[in-house]
């Protein structure tokens, strides 16, 4: 089980200059300012860690601007019970009130505007781990990173329950000592809140997470996909596959991305990727990462090691580690 870490900050009337130093210190990079020149900055924050997960509950009193070029590799989410709260990101600005939840990428953060008598629970979620319960949800690897696309309406059905268990959260890691429940259990809760998220807040896999019903393939296409899982492991390329087929290259492209919403090379990978998975997760498997990587069609292992990161939010070498320690 994961150890859980936690501390607690307080810090009044501090200028911009302690205030910078206290992120740097304790969180990240960042050049922090009053909202108004020559006032001063209060701030208190409870905070705990947990493996992939980090979890706050934030004040801030006064107000006041951070300015970063790039946060923490994680996504966070921002559940407000008092005050306003903007951030720039990506070239936009997203707003956070009560009522209105935030789920950001923290990588892509410019500047952050906490104004008088902000508060709210805060969950960061590494990319790694929400890349992870992405590629089980969707039993396929992930290819594009993935993006939130807007704010939470913490008033309606799905937002209240996200809400909820944010709340529940923070209360399983506050309890008192007699009623306080264990890590595991608080580390599950974090994964059922990455699930939701990922069901409820719209981004940019959404339609994939739907899983609607597939219409009929054509017979063409079809035989393009078993030919591509009969040799996933051998030196194949589009002219081969649109060969076999019986169809044109351009033909063949054109039913991939209406029917795969994705090109045949991208669609060749997914199928290597996930067989490659397989067998580094599998018991029975005594093979080596360079070796199940050639057998699925990857030469270059430094290439294969970071599609496999983006695929599945680990590295080949942990899921090898993973089923050692099953044997």
């Amino acid at each position: 089980m994961k150890s859980l870490t936690g501390s607690v900050f307080k810090i009044e009337n501090a200028d911009a200059a302690e205030m910078t130093a206290h992120y740097e210190k304790t969180l990240f990079p960042a050049v922090v300012e009053p909202l108004q020149r020559r006032m001063l900055v209060s701030v208190q924050d409870r905070h705990y860690s947990l493996g992939d997960f980090s979890v706050w509950n934030g004040s801030c009193h006064s107000g006041m601007r951070v300015t970063l070029s790039g946060g923490p590799d994680a996504y966070a989410l921002y559940l407000p019970s008092s005050g306003k709260m903007s951030v720039d990101t990506g070239g936009r600005q997203l707003e956070s009130e009560p009522g209105r939840g935030l789920i950001c990428n923290m990588s892509s953060f410019e500047r952050l505007v906490l104004h008088e008598q902000r508060s709210h629970i805060g969950i960061a979620f590494e990319r790694s781990a929400m890349t992870r319960q992405l590629s089980e949800l969707l039993d396929a690897p992930v290819v594009a990173g993935l993006e939130f696309t807007d704010a939470i309406d913490l008033s309606g059905e799905k937002g209240a329950r996200i809400a909820a268990l944010g709340r529940l959260i923070w209360d399983s890691l506050t309890a008192d000592d007699a009623d306080q429940s264990s890590g595991l259990f608080t580390e599950h809760l974090l994964q059922a809140m990455m699930i939701r998220l990922l069901e409820a807040v719209p981004n940019n896999y959404s339609m994939r997470l739907l899983k609607p019903v597939s219409p009929a393939i054509p017979r063409r296409l079809k035989r393009a996909i078993d030919y591509m899982h009969a040799n996933a492991g051998l030196n194949i390329g589009i002219t081969d596959i649109a060969r076999e087929a019986g169809t044109s290259v351009r033909a063949l492209q054109a039913a991939f991305q209406q029917f795969k919403d994705t090109t045949p090379i991208n669609y060749l990978r997914s199928i290597r990727l996930q067989g490659a998975r397989r067998a580094l997760m599998d018991p029975a498997c005594l093979q080596s990462v360079s070796e199940v990587a050639r057998d699925w069609g990857f030469s270059h292992m430094g290439r294969f090691a970071a599609l496999y990161h983006q695929s599945f939010g680990e590295m080949p070498s942990d899921a090898a580690r993973l089923r050692r320690a099953q044997v």
